[in-house]
């Protein structure tokens, strides 16, 4: 599972890397012998959120468009958002499978955005 965290957290450089290479500076890719680090992957992940947050931010302000990616800054966030739900569906699975599953209230968490 670890590896599914560094892997989201490695796609959201690639993406930064090309369109705003400003943003990573304080950004370090995870390596899969450092992907069962928990606190590491809690980390990197807020860390690379807030760049991609800054990276909307900017690509909003300057017309829309997120540099490398063709269609319009919406797009990229729809594209992140199933690439990320995707991986997200490979997390709970393994963890269903490995005897592990999610409890009911993160589970149903996943789906009752209204009441957080």
């Amino acid at each position: 599972m670890g590896e599914q965290f560094a892997h989201v957290h490695n796609v959201r450089l690639m993406w930064l890397k090309e369109a705003a290479p400003e943003l990573m500076a304080e950004l370090a890719k995870v390596e899969k012998d450092a992907a069962g680090d928990a606190a590491l992957l809690r980390r990197s992940l807020e860390a690379s959120a807030a760049a991609v947050s800054a990276l909307l931010a900017k690509a909003l302000a300057a017309g829309g468009r997120v540099r490398g990616f063709k269609p319009h800054a919406a797009a990229f966030l729809g594209y992140l958002v199933a690439h990320e739900s995707h991986h997200r569906g490979q997390i709970a699975l393994t963890l269903k499978q490995a005897g592990h599953p999610l409890d009911r209230k993160t589970a149903y968490g996943l789906w009752e955005w209204g009441v957080r």
